[in-house]
């Protein structure tokens, strides 16, 4: 009996969990935009007050930055907080529901997202760079539904076993398949490339081990991920940034070409961080700030002569 109970528990337990995320994430989708967006600006609110770590965080890289300034500290912290907590309802509640329509209607795009289409449909395979900015997730599913492109993403798994399956299924498409940040990812990613497929890379993501290189962002320096520069060193590569920036009614999306202008690594990764800086300026609170961006990393390579300590 008390068998029977525990494997009934291990069974139903974890289903009956992901039944009652999925049909109140399902329930929600059904909100106007408005009103998802100002669900997420008050989760956003709230883990700011609950999460110590994180105010201190959103602070310190806000002021490092020179992005904000103690006269308007309080307020650009609120904003983007309010924002961050926005990424996480659309994702969960647009982007992950898969109405395609509504993605549809949400977005506004330009004539460099035509100029992509146009290579695409020409055999170019493309490699988008999509920093945490605005909203990538529903950039992607925009991009899934209206370029001819069999992709496949990076993502990092959950820990929880029911929120990574629920996350790994909104963001699989026919045309979209997401594969972990771990070695076996990377090479499948890599393999998905070299024979003509699509990808998309977080480019902005801080490296381990000694797989990075010391960077400057915004005058500080970030251990950053070499991947995508080596990527772009790949003959016959075409590099695209993506950047989605929410606006009033929706989204307003279009992809910078990128060209760097050298073939060493480091180079091209300090030419990746010039232009996700160009892109953040242009919306400072819609950038993912609560990320440790400027921590020192174990086992990373030497620090540059000139790095300055960051005091938390």
């Amino acid at each position: 009996m008390i068998k029977f109970g525990f494997n009934y528990l291990c069974y139903y337990v974890p289903n009956m969990k992901k039944f009652l995320i999925t049909t109140t994430l399902k329930l929600l989708s059904l909100l106007p935009l408005s009103a998802i967006r100002a669900i997420g600006a008050a989760v956003g609110i709230l883990v700011l007050k609950l999460s110590k770590n994180s105010s201190r965080r959103l602070r310190k890289n806000l002021l490092i930055t020179g992005l904000a300034t103690e006269e308007n500290i309080d307020l650009m912290v609120r904003k983007t907080a309010e924002a961050m907590g926005m990424t996480l309802a659309e994702a969960a509640l647009i982007a992950w529901q898969k109405n395609y329509s509504r993605i549809n209607k949400l977005f506004e795009v330009d004539e460099s997202f035509t100029k992509v289409k146009q290579l695409l449909a020409s055999g170019q395979n493309i490699v988008f760079l999509t920093p945490h900015i605005g909203n990538f997730e529903l950039a992607i599913k925009y991009f899934a539904l209206n370029l001819p492109m069999n992709i496949n993403i990076l993502y990092k798994p959950e820990k929880d076993p029911i929120l990574n399956a629920i996350m790994l299924e909104g963001r699989t498409e026919p045309n979209v398949t997401p594969v972990p940040t771990n070695r076996k990812g990377v090479l499948s990613l890599m393999k998905h490339f070299k024979s003509g497929g699509t990808i998309g890379i977080l480019p902005d993501n801080v490296a381990s081990g000694g797989d990075g290189e010391w960077v400057k962002f915004f005058g500080h320096y970030v251990y950053a991920t070499s991947l995508a520069a080596k990527i772009c060193q790949t003959p016959n590569s075409c590099v695209m940034f993506v950047q989605n920036l929410r606006t009033p009614n929706g989204f307003k999306s279009r992809c910078i070409p990128f060209n760097p202008s050298s073939s060493d690594t480091h180079n091209i990764i300090q030419e990746m961080y010039g232009e996700i800086e160009k892109m953040v300026l242009e919306a400072p609170e819609q950038y993912y700030w609560s990320y440790d961006r400027f921590r020192d990393v174990t086992g990373a390579k030497p620090k540059p002569n000139d790095y300055q300590e960051i005091n938390n």
